[in-house]
This record gives structure tokens, sequence and C-alpha cells, in this order.
């Protein structure tokens, strides 16, 4: 089946970048007009305030929320008061070191953002002897703004590209972990040691550079050096808080890291959009042979091409995975569940029907979770089985899911009661997230309360009340219909005035009760 990519940007307020192989979605970058993303922006930024108690620093980079710097994404450097940021970004660092381990799973260079465990030495120095309140330094976004929290950042800058990424504090340079073949893994050390000798500057040679000519790769890595020096340049006598890198747009990421050589086809619904990809393609991939297809009907691209049903699918959190099967995805602030049903799957006893349907959810899963972007703690609750084979084999699937994946992720073993657990490290702000708001009725529990309940509620709080003043109600229109129906005998038993207001946008349990000046009110 063909794999192409399409790119949906006739429409400015929404830009959606999809690989698909046929009607499925196989991978997808998403960006909003309203919600534009930060993460890969470099900035000279100002430490507001130091927090000894969480082992990191809220730094001012311009947002109209703080950003988040844990102690393990700080240069050891910055304990020296005498260096500049920029100096400090060049030097050789231990946690950058690690990024090459950390990061090869996923080809980006991507520090912990989260308890800092992996990049903590015995004698590190503590926050406070880093950083202090009123100093500038270099950071770089490393995730936007999610549910209330800042924006999370880093101050080991890298400079991705398609085939490399720069990182002028590793001190030496690294190979994606995706790359198995020894033999050409020594010769990109060996290329990127040549290429880079004399500057200092550390790099990591991506999946992509495993069958790319040693003379695109050195294309790659030049304009890199250049924003390296450009950022070098833009930091000397700047008022921080200032912007001084901005990264690609989303078609440029898009392209940068969804355009592989088994895609066969780019099609674009606009034709300045179309433009901009031959030339993002031409910058990296020289003497590429795709076409470039421009789409002008009107008919919506991704509907034209069977992808939209994937797309909306996103939003719902039941995901049917084929044979009557399907999924349960649930979010929470840090964790998700993902429940397994096995509707209508039947292969004649119970373990083998488990074990059909599980493998079902499993691959079905890993694309969801791909394509969500989740993030924190993922827990997969597969229905139950028997014999230990069978949950290694479980296993064994979802880890080849797992293997698109770009994003650094650690998954655990299934335990005897059907729960797999894996960390999953967010590259964005994830789609449903950035796209919808938080229900006012039910608080995002997905559930309201019953008019009954409500008018319940409201029966016990007029009972509270003492006669005098006219009290008005505002009410959910269902509630005021339960209440007439159930009590309103009981009601004038308590010799109160009232005035019913109904009201859809009243939350079915949470009736308003408000005291009226005067004792009548015009009706």
């Amino acid at each position: 089946m063909t794999i192409s990519l399409a790119v949906n940007q006739r429409d400015p307020e929404e830009i959606r970048i999809a690989l698909h192989e046929g009607s499925r979605l196989v991978d997808l970058r998403w960006a909003r007009e309203d919600r534009p993303t930060k993460v890969g922006n470099i900035y000279m930024a100002v430490v507001r305030q130091v927090e000894a108690g969480l082992d990191a620093a809220f730094i001012d980079f311009g947002d109209r929320r703080a950003g988040f710097l844990h102690r393990g994404n700080v240069h050891p450097a910055y304990e020296d008061e005498s260096l500049s940021p920029l100096e400090v970004a060049a030097l050789p660092s231990r946690q950058a070191a690690m990024m090459t381990d950390c990061a090869d799973e996923g080809d980006e260079p991507d520090a912990d953002s989260g308890d800092g465990e992996d990049f903590v030495e015995e004698a590190a120095p503590r926050i406070e002897d880093l950083l202090r309140p009123g100093q500038q330094i270099l950071v770089q976004v490393l995730r936007d703004p999610v549910r209330g929290k800042g924006a999370t950042l880093t101050t080991i800058i890298s400079l991705p590209g398609r085939q490399a990424v720069l990182v002028p504090s590793l001190g030496r340079i690294g190979v994606s972990r995706r790359i198995h073949d020894s033999a050409r893994r020594a010769t990109l050390r060996e290329l990127f040691e040549s290429t880079l000798e004399g500057t200092g500057l550390g790099a990591i040679a991506r999946t992509a550079a495993e069958d790319a000519p040693d003379d695109e790769i050195r294309a790659d890595l030049a304009p890199l050096r250049e924003a390296w020096q450009s950022l070098g340049q833009a930091v000397a006598d700047v008022d921080a808080p200032i912007l001084l890198y901005e990264e690609a747009g989303p078609a440029t990421r898009a392209v940068r890291e969804l355009l592989g050589p088994n895609v066969e086809r780019v099609v674009v619904d606009n034709k300045g959009a179309a433009d901009s990809v031959r030339s993002i393609l031409d910058r990296y991939l020289p003497g590429h042979s795709l076409q470039i297809e421009s789409y002008e009907e009107r008919r919506p691209l991704f509907e034209i091409l069977g992808i939209e049903r994937d797309w909306q699918m996103l939003f719902r959190s039941r995901v049917p995975v084929g044979a009557g099967a399907s999924i349960v995805i649930h979010e929470t602030e840090a964790l998700t569940a993902i429940d397994v049903n096995s509707g209508r799957v039947d292969k004649g006893s119970l373990e083998e029907t488990a074990l059909e349907a599980n493998r079902l959810a499993a691959e079905e899963m890993a694309r969801q979770i791909r394509l969500r972007d989740l993030g924190g703690i993922i827990v997969a609750d597969f229905i139950d089985m028997q014999k230990s084979e069978h949950r290694r084999e479980l296993e064994r699937t979802m880890r080849a899911a797992l293997k698109a994946d770009r994003a650094r992720l650690k998954l655990g073993r299934m335990s005897s009661f059907g729960l797999l657990a894996m960390t999953r490290r967010r590259q964005g702000a994830g789609l449903p997230r950035a796209s919808d708001a938080l229900c006012l009725h039910c608080g995002g529990s997905g559930h309201i309360g019953h008019h009954n309940a409500g008018a319940l509620r409201l029966l016990r709080r007029l009972r509270a009340l003492e006669p005098g003043p006219t009290f008005r109600i505002r009410l959910h229109p269902g509630v005021e219909q339960a209440f007439e129906r159930d009590y309103s005998g009981v009601c004038q038993e308590l010799g109160l005035e009232l005035v019913f207001e109904s009201d859809p946008q009243v939350p079915s349990g949470e009736p308003v009760v408000e005291a009226l000046a005067g004792s009548a009110v015009d009706r």
C-alpha cells in the first residue's frame, strides 16, 4: 500500500500534516494558529525564582507563564559566574554526553524534564549553587505549557536537522541507537568528526543519516553550524528575556521528521504551501525524485484521502481495534489508563480469545499513543491471560508496535493481573489536550449529575432557609422539571417566596440560590 505525506495547509487556522498508508494514519504533526508552539526556540532568559525544595528554578523567558527548569537540565558550568551563557552552552558537560544514550531512541536530544534522575551526579551542585534570581541564562524550550504548567526548559542547547542534531556541549559525536550496522556507525562518526573538526562542537547522527550520502550529511550540518554562529552574535548586548532563535515552522519540521525513503507521494492542498514544501525538500533531500501533487478540489484533503475518520477518532475515548474489540483511553493529570474490551472476538477458548483481542489492542494502542502524543505514566489493562508465554508474547507485540514511536519511552513487564505499564516523554502539547476545553458541567469526569439528584440537592438547600426575603433559583431546565414533578408539594409547606429561572448553562448538580432585595419580585 502506498505511503503518502498529506499536507493540509489550506486553512491557516489549523495545519495538519499526516503520514498515512492508504486510509490509515501512521504519524501526524499538527499546529494551530492560536496556539503556536515554542518547542525548539532559544531564549536569553532571566531566573525569577529558585526553589531548593523542588530542585528547580522558574525562568522568565518572555512567555506569560514562567518556564520550569529542573537541576538535571542545568549546565554545571553555571556555577562559575565569570562565564557568559554562550560560553557555558559550548562547554562539554556530562548532561549533554548522556543525551546520546537517553535521546537516541527517538533521534532527538531530549533532556529529562521530570525527576532528573538520569542526569544527577552524586556530587552534583545544588540548584541554589548554580542559579540565583536575576541571573541571565540561555535556555531552550523542550515542551510547551500543558494544563496550567509552564513550559519545560533546558540549558543544553541543540539544533536539529534532518540527518544530524548539533549539540555544542555534547563534546563528542553520537550515533542514533537505531542504526545497528557497526561499520556504518563508525563511518558516520568519522564523517561527523572530519566535518566538525576544529569547531569543538558535538553532534548526533540521526537515523536518517544511515542511508544518506556523505555530501548530503555535510549539507545538513552546514546551516546548523551557521545557526550556532548567528546565535553567538545575537547573544551580545541583549536585554533578557528575548527570543534569539526560532525553530522552523510545522511544515518544515514535519518534512524533516516524517519524510523517509518509504514515502512515495506528497500531496499538498495549497499552492503556496506546495512551493514551500518543494523548497524544504530541495534543502533536506537535494536531488530527490518525489513529485509534489497540488490538490485543488473543494472537498477537504483529509476527507478525499479517507483519513479524516482517523483524525476525528483521536478525540474520542473509545477506539475500535477490529473484530468488535476496542480500547478505552482515559487521561488524567500525569497518568493515562487504557482498558481493553474483547467485543465479539471469539477464538474458541477464553485464553485464545483474550490473546487475540490483546494483540489487536496492543497494535492500535501503540498507534493511538503516538498520534495523541500521550505522556507520563501509561497503564494498559489487558484482558487477563493465564499462560506466562502468552503474556511474554504480548510484550513482544507491544514492543514491536512501539518501534515506530520517535519519543523516548520505557516499557515494563506485564503483571499477572494483565497490567502493562510504560513511561513516555510527550513531544508537544498533545492533540486532544490542545483542541478542547474542560467541561464546566462535569469537571472533566465525563459524567453529570442526574436531574433528580439536582432537584433533591435544591430541596435540601431550601429547607435550610428562613422565610422572609424572596429567593431566585437559577437551575438547569431538567432539574426544574424534576423539582416541580417530585417536590413542589413539599416546597409549598416551607412557606418560601421563590422565583425559578431556567438556565441550561447551570450544571445539573449546582442550582444557584440567591436572596433578592425586597420582599417581592416582579414576575
